[in-house]
């Protein structure tokens, strides 16, 4: 595990972070971090107002809230798994959307100028580890296709997916 003082050298090496009330959160990586794992980008954001840290490193994507009086939440997605990051933009602040091919994590007021620098950060990780030659694959977890397509209408029953996202999905899931 990294220290305090290199996952903030790690952030400082970083030129679009924007860590707005997240101090917390990130003295907590050390912690969530593994060994020799390294912040490639970081970003803050609202869920359900509350102040989220996005952080991505080689092999994941880590969303985490520390509360004042209500614990750690953590959303973590492995690269490999990502489906999709896709983002949008108002005058100043916009989105990161998630979708890792059954569930969708949102980051909702992230700062404008954050936001592609983070979603291309993340996007370089995800094709150099599916490009590295010698990068092994990832035991997959052991879910049933019924019930990943049941996650998927659900979600675009919640309007998280258009019809031809959930159809792109339901392809791949049935092997088309």
């Amino acid at each position: 595990m990294p220290t305090l003082e290199e996952v903030r050298r790690q952030i400082a090496a970083y030129p679009h972070s924007y860590i707005f009330w997240t101090q917390k959160e990130i003295r907590a990586l050390p912690e969530i971090l593994d060994r020799g794992e390294t912040v490639k980008a970081l970003t803050s954001g609202m869920v359900n107002g509350a102040t989220w840290l996005a952080v991505c490193t080689e092999r994941r994507l880590i969303f985490l809230n520390r509360g004042f009086f209500w614990g750690t939440e953590q959303v973590q997605m492995p690269l490999d798994r990502i489906q999709s990051i896709d983002h949008q933009f108002t005058f100043f602040f916009g989105i990161i959307r998630v979708f890792d091919g059954v569930n969708v994590f949102q980051l909702n007021m992230v700062l404008k100028s954050s936001i592609l620098p983070f979603v291309k950060t993340a996007e370089e990780m995800m094709y150099a580890l599916r490009h590295t030659p010698s990068a092994a694959p990832h035991p997959q977890a052991s879910t049933d296709i019924a019930t990943q397509l049941a996650k998927l209408a659900e979600l675009k029953e919640k309007g998280y997916l258009t019809d031809a996202e959930f159809q792109a999905q339901k392809k791949k899931l049935l092997g088309g």
